[in-house]
């Protein structure tokens, strides 16, 4: 599984910890930054989820992951891309029915909320996102959100 990762400046410190983990874990991750804390945060975000967004795009085996302090504007701009279905999350439960009815190829989530919580817990959301399935129940839905993303082209 590959997961193709990014952050803002807000979120560095968090971000990279959480980044050792998954490659601890094994996960054949891709970071595309932000790298340092002092990278200027005016619109880094809409930058950075745009990236991965599109690779993600590119890949159909590849899942998103962004964090940035709140997650919202992670998501605000991952959705954004048609194709891309960005879902905040800072617990187990929204995580998994994020995957399992909306088919979720992006997962955000604050530094801000999350680091507080601890890594073990923001492992737990993220791979309760991650060994979810998309289980088909919510059909309309997604078809409502192809023809959004078809407007949009």
């Amino acid at each position: 599984m590959k997961l193709i990762c990014g952050c803002d400046p807000a979120a560095v410190r968090f971000y990279n910890k959480v980044l050792q983990a998954l490659k601890a874990e094994g996960y054949d991750l891709e970071d595309v930054g932000c790298y340092s804390e002092n990278a200027g945060h005016g619109g880094k975000f809409a930058e950075i989820a745009t990236t991965v967004g599109q690779k993600v795009l590119a890949d159909e085996d590849a899942f998103g992951f962004l964090m940035c302090g709140t997650g919202q504007g992670m998501a605000m701009a991952a959705n954004k891309i048609p194709g891309i279905r960005a879902t905040l999350c800072y617990d187990v439960l929204p995580a998994v029915l994020a995957k399992n009815d909306n088919n979720g190829n992006v997962l955000c989530t604050g530094a801000w909320m999350m680091e507080k919580k601890g890594l073990d817990y923001t492992m737990a959301v993220i791979h309760a996102w991650l060994f979810s399935n998309y289980t088909g129940t919510h059909e309309k839905g997604m078809a409502a959100l192809k023809q959004l993303d078809a407007a949009k082209q």
